[in-house]
């Protein structure tokens, strides 16, 4: 992995199906839930930590837990006050010393990243990948599967085309998948459970909160040996 010991930063831009104004009521509700259930899932299937990249951090609460389980991990996002705040949580759980030697945070949209192949045990990207524009999604997937070790593990979410973030964002600025979509993507990959999930809903905590129709496919994938 690329400066694990460091914090990697490259020029970013304002993710478009992103806005300020949906990271904040994000942020405030991603605050007030636990650890994501692909995460822990994905987790199950792997016996010994490794090395882990999470793709599009947010405040940090996947990359504290991944450290706190022994893990090296590189921690992604296209803002930087998530990347802070990221390291800031990792801190708070497994101390400065062990942060500074297990964690890399690189500041950069997730279209600009890359690793060495074959390089990372698991990547996770909770839901992060459907703010890939469009254009961007195949060279971005490509990336990952390149990076994953065989046998290793992804787990995350793509969102299906009635989710309403994509009718009210720019025109291309996300992604979206049908079912059989879902599957080429996982094409190379035995998939350990899939789950589509299509209900109403908010974003946000009570006072910033905003109605949300959710249509999202729920993956863990093991990577073809």
């Amino acid at each position: 992995m690329r400066h694990i010991d460091g914090h990697v930063n490259e020029r970013s831009d304002c993710v478009p199906g992103f806005p300020s104004e949906r990271l904040e009521r994000y942020l405030h509700r991603a605050l007030t839930l636990p650890i994501r259930d692909t995460l822990i899932g994905a987790l199950a299937h792997i016996e010994r930590p490794g090395v882990a990249s999470d793709l599009g951090c947010g405040p940090g609460k996947e990359v504290a837990e991944l450290l706190r389980r022994g893990w090296r991990v590189e921690a992604v996002d296209a803002y930087e006050h998530m990347v802070q705040a990221a390291r800031a949580a990792a801190i708070q759980v497994v101390g400065e010393q062990e942060t500074s030697a297990r964690l890399c945070c690189v500041h950069t949209p997730i279209a600009r990243w890359a690793a060495p192949a074959h390089s990372l045990d698991l990547v996770h990207a909770g839901f992060s990948l459907p703010f890939v524009a469009a254009q961007d999604f195949a060279h971005v997937w490509k990336n990952i599967v390149a990076a994953l070790k065989p046998g290793a593990i992804f787990a995350g979410q793509l969102f299906g085309h009635n989710d309403s973030f994509l009718s009210q964002s720019p025109a291309g600025s996300m992604n979206a998948h049908t079912h059989a979509q879902v599957m080429e993507v996982l094409v190379n990959f035995q998939v350990i459970s899939m789950a589509e999930e299509e209900r109403d809903g908010v974003v946000g905590i009570p006072g910033n909160e905003q109605a949300k129709h959710w249509h999202v496919f729920h993956i863990i994938a093991r990577r073809a040996t």
